[in-house]
């Protein structure tokens, strides 16, 4: 049985596990209760692998993508002019992605049974109803088996009466390649599997254009850092299919993420920087032609006192 142990920082705000056996770990920072580091031991180079951008890092760089693994909600990506409505209601946002990445979240839990985890909330507040207007509870607890990661999500509507709409995801950036100077990112490959896929074209505000295309992949995803940068992003109709991989040819390394309970799929960059995001997601952009709140792309409605529970697992291994 594994050893883990867990160290939480109150002063700074950074918690991680440590699974002691297999010399893996995470790293997670309540504010924007965000995965900011998450590292495997490999055994044939005798060294720890970071397999996030920036790992490890809680302070912002000057420059380029400022996160590790955001969490979204309640929009995903963008919103018009940033707002959107909801009858009388108004849904606003200071920027992509929502407010839990600029929020802190309470740490509430830990486990270091077979399995060790760390247990965080974010409950709705005045800062939290200046954005959106409701009451809820979201919870994430992420959960440390060898090296494997999974990443639950809880989301329970407490307003008395109303429903809650929302839109939600995760969006972590793996780093690529995962060793410095071994391999480049262009070598570094998105593995999907065969079946069709619904992509959702998108402007250059990254709003929909309201064209989608049926495509059919079997393999690796071809893409241009270009391609990247816009956003690519797809729908999977088939649950079977909603499992993709990050493969780095020259450390040898898969970095597979199962999200098998949420329809839709982001895949993001910045051009000279060494990441690629994988984003499941259950929701998308703004339309250009923006529609109400509730008839956003796969926004959820979810009645009061009910909860919405799922979750994306997170496998590295070497090939």
């Amino acid at each position: 049985m594994a050893e883990y142990s867990i160290l939480t920082d109150e002063s700074s705000q950074i918690d991680k596990i440590i699974n002691e056996s297999d010399k893996s770990s995470i790293i997670i920072n309540r504010f924007g209760g965000e995965l900011i580091g998450y590292r495997i031991y490999d055994k044939n180079r005798g060294k720890e692998l970071p397999l996030l951008y920036r790992d490890g890092l809680a302070e912002k760089p000057s420059s380029g993508w400022k996160n590790h693994a955001t969490i979204l909600f309640p929009i995903v990506g963008g919103l018009k002019n940033n707002k959107s409505y909801l009858g009388d209601k108004v849904i606003s946002s200071r920027g992509n992605h929502g407010f839990p990445r600029h929020s802190t979240f309470s740490l509430v839990g830990q486990d270091t049974n077979d399995k060790a985890s760390l247990h965080y909330r974010l409950s709705a507040d005045e800062e939290t109803k200046v954005y959106y207007p409701f009451n809820f509870e979201f919870d994430i607890i992420y959960q440390l088996s060898g090296n494997d990661l999974a990443v639950n999500f809880s989301i329970k509507n407490t307003e008395e009466v109303d429903d809650i709409y929302y839109c939600f995801g995760w969006h972590p950036g793996f780093k690529t390649p995962v060793i410095d100077r071994l391999g480049s990112k262009a070598e570094c490959q998105i593995l999907l599997k065969k079946g069709k896929y619904r992509k959702y074209h998108n402007n250059e505000y990254c709003r929909l254009t309201g064209e989608t295309s049926e495509i059919e992949l079997d393999g690796a995803l071809e893409r241009t850092e270009d391609e990247l940068e816009a956003t690519i992003m797809l729908e999977i109709d088939d649950p079977n299919n909603r499992i993709c991989s990050i493969y780095d040819p020259a450390a040898k390394l898969k970095i597979e993420v199962d999200f098998k309970e949420f329809p839709h799929l982001g895949f993001w960059s910045e051009p000279g920087h060494n990441f690629i995001c994988v984003e499941p997601w259950q929701g998308m952009d703004d339309h250009e032609e923006q529609e109400q709140f509730d008839k956003k792309v796969g926004v959820v409605k979810l009645p009061p006192g009910d909860i919405d529970r799922r979750s994306i697992n997170v496998r590295p291994y070497f090939v």
